[in-house]
């Protein structure tokens, strides 16, 4: 398999030869600016609903601004909510924006990512303390909402299956916090994993793999998102990732943070040693990226623990290379 192959069937939940280099292989089209679910150029300003963002150094990306909300109250959002017009919108010149012309289309996937999904969209226009509200005291309006924002996304999977013709879409919408989901299961289950559903079809339709990036801990509902045919889970490592493997049994394949937060952490307080990261990270490349469905998430390491981490990822997926089997 060439790089490009061997990433596809990884992302595709299928038959791999080695767990793949992070951007080996792949074209990715982040940040994006030539639609703007954020403002363009990872920098402060509106984006494309009228909301209003601010460059947040520590993120190194922009963040909603708390002080101005385009809705207060989610009864009066078919008033105060301007869906922007995909059809009016220069698609030609947003993929000449994204350098998708330069994608080496034989030796690289596309992968397009769509940024603010219904949840994020919901409390970037409201905040975040009045979105978690309207989830409680008015979920129909909430689901009202939601059905038009799921149209406008699978519309815009429609433009992005034309003009930018990626393999993979990762969609972008965080479901929890360090302990457990922002909400109730089944409340997730009514208001967003029907509609994640529908999006998550239209996506297969034009045949693109669908990449679900959530951050936080809500392992209750991650069989629910493997059943609505998400085929790779990106997520973090505070989740029970050898269990959730094990009950998932290969209906997607899981993208994991690498301890970020608890390296960092520790490495702070002046406590973190070389052999307690090797050991913890060996142990789960070992154990996770046995079964086939796993790769972690290691971005180009700059710090010293990021380069042990990355050094042990290297050399134990060598020695897991072509034991692969279905």
């Amino acid at each position: 398999m060439t790089a490009k192959e061997n990433l596809l069937a990884m992302y595709g939940h299928k038959m791999i030869e080695i767990m793949p280099v992070f951007g080996e292989g792949e074209f990715c089209v982040y940040p994006v600016n030539g639609f703007h679910e954020r403002p363009p150029y990872n920098e402060g300003g509106r984006d494309w609903f009228g909301c209003l963002w601010e460059y947040c150094d520590s993120a190194m990306a922009p963040a909603p601004d708390p002080h101005e909300h385009v809705l207060e109250d989610i009864c009066d959002w078919r008033k105060l909510v301007k869906f922007p017009d995909l059809d009016a919108w220069d698609w030609e010149k947003a993929a000449r924006e994204d350098h998708v012309a330069d994608a080496d289309r034989e030796n690289q996937m596309v992968n397009v990512v769509v940024l603010i999904g219904l949840f994020e969209r919901l409390h970037v226009l409201m905040g975040f303390e009045e979105a978690l509200c309207a989830l409680v005291t008015d979920p129909e309006e909430v689901e009202a909402f939601f059905d038009v924002m799921t149209d406008f996304k699978i519309k815009l999977i429609g433009k992005l299956a034309q003009y930018y013709k990626p393999d993979l879409i990762t969609f972008h919408d965080d479901w929890g916090t360090q302990r457990g989901p922002f909400f109730a299961p089944e409340l997730w289950r009514r208001l967003i994993k029907p509609r994640m559903k529908r999006i998550i079809d239209a996506a297969h339709g034009h045949g693109i793999l669908f990449l679900m990036h959530s951050c936080g801990k809500y392992d209750e509902i991650v069989p629910d998102i493997a059943e609505i045919g998400v085929d790779t889970l990106q997520c973090m490592d505070i989740m029970d990732i050898g269990k959730l493997l094990e009950e998932d049994g290969g209906r997607m394949s899981f993208q994991v943070s690498v301890h970020s937060q608890d390296f960092e952490s520790r490495d702070g307080a002046g406590i973190l040693r070389e052999e307690i990261v090797r050991s913890t990270v060996e142990k789960e490349f070992r154990e996770w990226g046995s079964t086939g469905w796993y790769f972690p998430c290691i971005f180009p390491p700059s710090k010293w623990y990021e380069k042990t981490v990355y050094e042990t990822y290297l050399k134990v997926r060598e020695e897991l290379a072509g034991t692969y089997t279905r």
